[in-house]
């Protein structure tokens, strides 16, 4: 097995709902593998149209997925927890219908749900229980789960790839492993490449974001350290490109994006497919590609 690489929708949409065959069909002539696909408002989904599309253009699928206030892991309130472990089963089961295989992002809790101090046991506890019940759900439906640390601006669950993979250890579910993402990394970790190696085999997601959150390659992510720490830890997975699209004032607003990061979303994502796919071969990374 090798990487595959694929691009988060969000660099152009905010409102994917599969029935979009002329974005799925031009993302796939660029060169990429897949297509991420955000995982809000789960009842605009078509996933039988999203799946036709996607096969016809050979493409694979990730869902980047959140959480709301009303669907928060790490509640009190057992009956928002309950909700939370429904938005999961539902977002693996939608995962399984488009023919996807993995979904990945901040599922433990909402983005920007600060609570003004740090984690609580209770936190922890009740989040571990309610993801422990979507892996076993995940691994029923063949769907792999990777949970993705945030920085300390937009979390205070989950900031360093260290907590996440003692997370997935204190869980013990073969389908839940860790996203590294490397915009947060590059704020919260002292050393992404050692960090990688430490999470060795639980690294199941790897998200491909520049310091700025432009071009994977203009800024000051270390991607030697990262590409190095992927290769000695034999990673076979997706290497997804994050961005959002300039023209998404509320997404835009919700990640503190003022100014223009990038020339286009073109540009963007064919730029940074180059690179990537340049680090790749560098550092050996086998491109496992979607058969024909």
């Amino acid at each position: 097995m090798g990487i595959r690489f694929g691009l988060n929708a969000l660099v152009y949409t905010a409102s994917f709902s599969g029935r979009e065959p002329d974005l799925i069909s031009r993302v796939a002539a660029m060169g990429y593998d897949g297509l991420e696909v955000l995982f809000g408002n789960l009842d605009l989904l078509d996933a039988p149209a999203a799946r036709a599309a996607l096969a016809r253009s050979r493409m694979g699928m990730t869902a980047c997925c959140v959480m709301t206030e009303e669907t928060n892991p790490c509640s009190p309130d057992a009956a928002v927890r309950a909700a939370a472990g429904a938005r999961l089963r539902r977002m693996i089961d939608l995962t399984a219908e488009i023919g996807g295989n993995a979904i990945a992002g901040p599922l433990y809790a909402p983005v920007r749900w600060l609570t003004g101090r740090a984690r609580t046991d209770d936190e922890w506890a009740r989040c571990r229980d309610v993801l422990g019940a979507a892996a076993a759900h995940a691994e029923r439906a063949g769907i792999g789960m990777a949970i993705e640390p945030l920085n300390r601006f937009e979390t205070h669950v989950l900031n360093t790839i260290a907590d996440a993979t003692r997370l997935c250890r204190e869980i013990g579910s073969p389908a839940l492993g860790v996203q590294v993402d490397t915009f947060h990394a590059n704020i919260e970790e002292k050393d992404t490449g050692a960090a990688i190696r430490a999470a060795g085999p639980f690294v199941r997601h790897f998200h491909a974001s520049e310091s700025d959150r432009g071009v994977p390659g203009t800024g000051q992510v270390d991607w030697d350290g990262a590409f190095a720490a992927l290769h000695d830890i034999r990673y076979s997975g997706w290497i997804t490109i994050e961005s959002f699209a300039a023209d998404i004032v509320d997404l835009c607003a919700a990640a503190c994006i003022w100014r223009p990061i990038y020339e286009s979303a073109d540009v963007l994502a064919r730029d940074g497919l180059a690179f990537l796919k340049t680090k790749a071969a560098e550092y050996r990374l086998t491109h496992e590609r979607n058969p024909a």
